[in-house]
């Protein structure tokens, strides 16, 4: 739907980033009736498929096990650790990783729900908003009706699983499912006409414009001739790291930041394993998953922080094969940095650095000792005796973890294990460099500079341990709610 308009010269509203985040807003905005705002995308319209539509079989996989293939990744920093290299990265295309991601949709668990998310937005997301249902609420429902599930019957047949301790919940998947095995996500590019926004793509922001204290525009370079659209109202959407950089260099403007870097930067911290076991020596509802594309999930014990995910098929040789993978919540601190560096003109140079804190090295220890339990329970369900043990690399995480996540594939016998230590970044759920309730106020709006907002898991206070697109979702439909009257 992208727009072939010239640059304007001004916007009622300017969204960064056409992605899941940005491009919500936009279609809950025109929901609510606004001006149709303003989306610049830094990449170029490719469609609205979904890979895992527009692709099949093992061209879609060789996107996701190594997304160097993919004209559409972007890696727009440099990594300074280690951490955010390998399967890390955006893509700069419109609709961005709404067109990538897998459909997971879980909230934000209660436990990391404290005192660092301001009340009024755990209310509306977990309790009431607008004089009704929550945000979780409405989100979940709108997704299960456009995915036609029905958490009574379940994708698979199976409503549930006792599996090594835990009672796994099959997890809602803003799925769709085509031929030849072909499925896609939701997406909000769907949903959008040419009347609901108007789309820039092919046009990078190089980054807000401020007069003392007050957001007045945006810089843009497009067709590779720098453009200033005026506005009064940014909203940043372009993904946790692109995000930061603009917010970084519009708070360094106004003389905001003592150094040009955001802190609280994170990811998962997340473990798993694969093993393949003989037909018929599993419980009858991890056969049945197996013929599906669902995923079952049960939340772990609060001290380890994490989801346990697990999912079952049948690979070419015919036997069954477990996937699980505990993810876990790294906590915000000091090790996580978005920095720039502030010679030269906009963009300015971004770089990351991401490292575990003691705390997060003792979850990573505390998922492995799990995993091993969870495994060697498993081993015995299914028949088998002396459950190996299992061998996880260190931080930062395997760094050929991609190999890893397919290598059930060629499995020949029942009983082989292979496992994985994600790096940090490789989860691609980074967040929590602008969150709600310091450096935003709880209306999305930063403390210091009024008409510059942001919206996706940059404003997560805490993370959690879920996947981000459920609350991404959630929060620009809060978002909408509170730019619209504005914009009327």
């Amino acid at each position: 739907m992208a727009s072939d308009t010239a640059v304007p010269g001004f916007a009622e509203c300017v969204i960064v980033g056409g992605g899941l985040a940005g491009l919500e807003l936009a279609a809950q905005l025109a929901t609510r009736g606004g001006r149709p705002p303003l989306v610049i995308e830094a990449g170029p319209d490719r469609g609205a498929e979904h890979y895992r539509w527009a692709l099949n079989g093992a061209a879609a996989d060789r996107y996701w096990i190594d997304p160097s293939q993919d004209d559409s990744f972007w890696r727009p920093y440099e990594a300074k650790d280690g951490s955010f290299v390998g399967l890390a990265g955006l893509r700069r295309r419109l609709g961005g990783r709404s067109l990538y991601w897998h459909g997971v949709t879980l909230p934000i668990e209660d436990w990391a729900f404290d005192e660092q998310w301001p009340e009024s937005v755990v209310r509306d997301l977990t309790k009431e908003w607008d004089g009704g249902e929550p945000l979780y609420a409405r989100v979940e429902r709108e997704l299960a009706e456009w995915s036609g599930w029905d958490g009574a019957t379940a994708q698979s047949g199976a409503q549930q699983v006792a599996l090594g301790g835990y009672l796994f919940q099959e997890v809602l998947q803003a799925l769709q499912y085509g031929e030849d095995g072909r499925w896609k996500a939701y997406s909000p590019l769907e949903r959008l006409t040419a009347g609901d926004a108007t789309v820039l793509c092919d046009s990078e922001v190089l980054g807000v414009l401020t007069r003392n204290g007050v957001t007045c525009g945006v810089r843009v370079r497009h067709q590779g001739v720098v453009h200033d659209i005026a506005t009064e109202r940014v909203v940043l959407a372009a993904g946790t790291i692109e995000s930061s950089r603009l917010a970084i260099q519009a708070l360094s403007s106004e003389g905001l930041l003592d150094r040009p870097r955001l802190t609280g930067l994170v990811d998962k911290v997340a473990h798993g394993f694969s093993a393949s076991f003989a037909p018929g020596s599993l419980p009858t509802e991890l056969e049945q998953m197996a013929a599906a594309n669902v995923v079952f999930r049960a939340p772990s014990r609060d001290d380890l922080r994490s989801n346990i995910f697990v999912k079952s098929s049948v690979n070419e040789h015919g036997l069954t094969i477990l996937r699980t993978s505990f993810i876990g919540e790294q906590i915000a601190g000091p090790l996580g940095v978005v920095e720039c560096d502030a010679r030269g003109e906009w963009p300015w140079q971004t770089s990351v650095r991401c490292s575990m804190s003691p705390v997060d090295q003792k979850l990573a220890r505390a998922q492995q000792d799990e995993i091993q339990r969870f495994f060697s329970e498993i081993w015995g369900l299914a028949g088998l005796v002396d459950a190996p043990s299992l061998v996880f690399d260190g931080e930062p995480g395997s760094p050929d973890v991609a190999r890893r996540l397919v290598a059930s594939r060629s499995f020949q016998t029942a009983g082989e294990v292979c496992t994985y230590s994600f790096p940090l970044g490789t989860e691609n759920h980074e967040a929590g460099t602008l969150p709600l309730g310091s450096v935003l106020d709880e209306d999305h709006q930063f403390r210091d500079l009024a008409g510059l907002y942001a919206v996706g898991p940059a404003v997560f206070p805490r993370a959690g341990a879920a996947n981000p697109a459920f609350t991404t979702l959630a929060l620009a439909k809060r978002l909408a709610g509170i730019l619209a009257p504005q914009i009327a």
